[in-house]
Parts: structure tokens; C-alpha cells; sequence
């Protein structure tokens, strides 16, 4: 049956049946409610540019295949990539080739368009067929955490709590107990630093001059956490009269517990850096925060000088797809040259 689809663009008119194709397959994110307008947000309102979406149809909408846009910065240059996210393929059709064939039109038409390579965080049922299509797996990112309730984690540890109860969903409650929505600044707040703002992320990105990075800007942390729907993230900073440091972050509510989520870290000097984290752990009360750096970076050192931990075999696995035959300064199947933030790996 598969040799009978119409693989084609993703077009306006498309909206609500792919809507309810991602619904019917995907169901409703543990971390944000699927609905149109995080749709639109995730795949039409990125400053990076819409989605690559590829569409296969036979008498009904049988497949979607989307590579959000994405871009980075290795060392000098600036690298187009996408990143694997959305993938639909009606119950009916399953296992019949839907989802090979829309990947590889995927990846022929990103090729075309001068992307460079391909990126995501599959779990362990979806890895094993991303690697039979030709992505590399990159490893496994090392999460680290930092106990803020010890008694509160262990009495929770003993309860055995499904892995998958309600993970990633927010927080709620009242700040005393780790949840509710009074902590913190609202991300707004922090981009109104104008130029100060954009002087701390070029400061920030020399930390990780060396390696793959996303290419931040005001415009991207207004989309990624001022914007999207159903998630609400705060901010917290510090400085002496300027801003020199800035720490972006979520509370959710994972086995029970209230995590505090560090998606950004932005510094120039490590004690200013300090002092925003700080902020950010007494303005969220949580059960625990985490947050994830490259090893080789200011940041670690930062985020283990204020009592952060590795936690092996915890974070999700990160998988490339090479394309095209141009050679970037930092190969990104190497995992000792990507230079990510937990927010660079979550939500998508």
C-alpha cells in the first residue's frame, strides 16, 4: 500500500488534519498540551524559519515527517541544521514504509537546501531505526543535579513511583511547596535588557568559542521561553548596574517530586554567574533542580561549585545525520565538540 502515497509539501491548508494526525499518534505532551497554537509556535513562528514538513497522502493524511530549523554556531561559522522531531504515521499504515520514505525525501530536500546535518533526541524504541537510516549516535548527555530536599527525594525514591507519571508536567501548587507561578521574573522582563542582554549572550558564547553551539540571540530566547504556549518559564539575574549573568528556568513536577529545570546559564565572569544561580534556586523552591553543560566549559565548574552532580545514564540519547559533502571545523558526530544547555534538549 505504501507504494501508492503522494509524498508533498506541508501546505496552510493542511493545519487541522495534521493537528488531529499528531493527536491521534502522539496524544497530548506530558509537558505542554498539543494544541494549534503550540503548533504554530513550534513549526511556524521560529526565528530560525518554518519547519520543513513533508506530508504522505493516499485516500486520507497517512504520514507527517517535520525537521524544525535550527541553527549553530561552530566557532566562527554559522551552520544551518534541523532537528528529527515530529513523526506521525496514521495506525493504519504502520509498518509499511511511511516513515522510511518520508525521512529520506526529508533528508534529500534538506540536503538541497544547504542543511548541513540532522539532530535529535530519539528514545530507545526510536533509536534503532534512526541509526538503520544513517544517523550516528553521538551519546548519551549527562544530566546533573542538585538536591535541594534530601528527605523529600528519598521518601519519594521509596514510593516507586512510575517513571512515566506525570513527567515534565508543570508544577503547580504554591511556591512554599515547589510549584505555582510567582517565582521568579517573566522572561519579558529579562529581554527588556536591550543591548545589555546581547552583550551578556556574546560574553556567554565565548565560554564555548571551541564547540557546536545554538546560535542565541534576544529574538530566539523571546520565541523559545517567552512565547511558547503552555510552558512558562522565569528568569532570574544579577549585575552591578548592567546585567552580567542571567539563568532561565521551569518547574515541573516529575515522580511526585518539584524539579526546577535550568534551561540557560548566561555569564561572562563565573561570580556573577553564581549569583544568578543562586537567585534562581531561592526564587523557585524545588525538590531538586537539574541542568546539563558541556564538560569542558565554565559552566560545569560553575554548576559543580554550587553542588551540582553528573548523574550517568539519565539524559536523553543525541543522534546526528551528517549531510551534504562540506566539512564543518567541529565534526558533530564527536560528542566532545557540542556545547548544549538542557534547554537545547528539552521540550522538542
Amino acid at each position: 500500500m505504501s507504494t501508492s502515497l503522494t509524498v508533498r509539501p506541508y501546505e496552510p491548508v493542511d493545519e487541522p488534519h495534521v493537528l488531529d494526525l499528531l493527536n491521534l499518534t502522539l496524544g497530548q505532551g506530558r509537558a505542554f498540551e498539543r494544541s494549534l497554537a503550540f503548533f504554530r509556535w513550534k513549526h511556524l513562528e521560529n526565528p530560525f524559519g518554518p519547519s520543513l514538513m513533508l506530508l504522505a497522502n493516499g485516500q486520507e493524511l497517512v504520514g507527517l515527517r517535520a525537521f524544525l530549523r535550527w541553527q549553530f554556531r561552530a566557532r566562527d561559522t554559522i551552520v544551518p541544521a534541523v532537528r528529527a522531531v515530529d513523526t506521525a504515521t496514521h495506525p493504519r499504515y504502520q509498518r509499511m514504509g511511511v516513515f522510511s520514505r518520508l525521512t529520506r525525501a526529508s533528508l534529500e530536500r534538506a540536503a538541497a537546501e544547504g542543511v548541513q546535518f540532522v539532530f535529535n533526541t530519539p528514545n530507545q524504541y526510536s533509536l534503532p531505526g534512526y541509526l538503520k537510516l544513517g544517523w550516528q549516535f553521538v551519546g548519551r548527555t549527562t544530566i546533573m543535579v542538585r538536591p535541594l530536599r534530601p528527605l523529600r527525594m528519598a521518601a519519594a525514591a521509596l514510593t516507586r513511583r512510575p517513571a512515566h507519571t506525570d513527567d515534565g508536567a508543570p508544577a503547580g501548587g504554591t511556591a512554599r511547596d515547589g510549584g505555582g507561578d510567582g517565582a521568579g521574573h517573566a522572561v519579558e522582563a529579562l529581554l527588556a535588557h536591550g543591548p545589555g542582554l546581547e552583550a551578556l549572550l556574546a560574553r556567554d558564547d565565548a565560554h564555548a568559542a571551541d564547540g557546536i553551539r545554538t546560535l542565541r540571540s534576544a529574538a530566539y530566547l523571546r520565541w523559545r521561553y517567552a512565547t511558547a504556549p503552555s510552558l512558562e518559564y522565569r528568569a532570574a539575574w544579577a549585575g552591578d548596574g548592567t546585567i552580567q549573568a542571567a539563568v532561565i528556568y521551569r518547574r515541573t513536577r516529575r515522580r511526585g517530586l518539584a524539579e526546577l529545570s535550568i534551561a540557560e546559564v548566561l555569564f561572562g565572569e563565573p561570580r556573577w554567574g553564581r549569583a544568578a544561580l543562586r537567585r534562581a534556586l531561592d526564587e523557585a523552591p524545588a525538590d531538586y533542580a537539574v541542568a546539563h553543560c558541556a564538560w569542558a566549559t565554565p559552566h560545569r565548574q560553575l554548576l559543580v561549585s554550587l553542588g551540582f552532580m553528573p548523574v550517568p545514564r539519565v539524559g536523553p540519547n543525541f543522534t546526528v545525520r551528517p549531510l551534504g559533502d562540506r566539512p564543518l571545523d567541529c565534526d558533530p558526530a564527536s560528542a566532545r565538540n557540542w556545547r548544549l544547555s538542557l534547554g537545547d534538549l528539552e521540550v522538542f
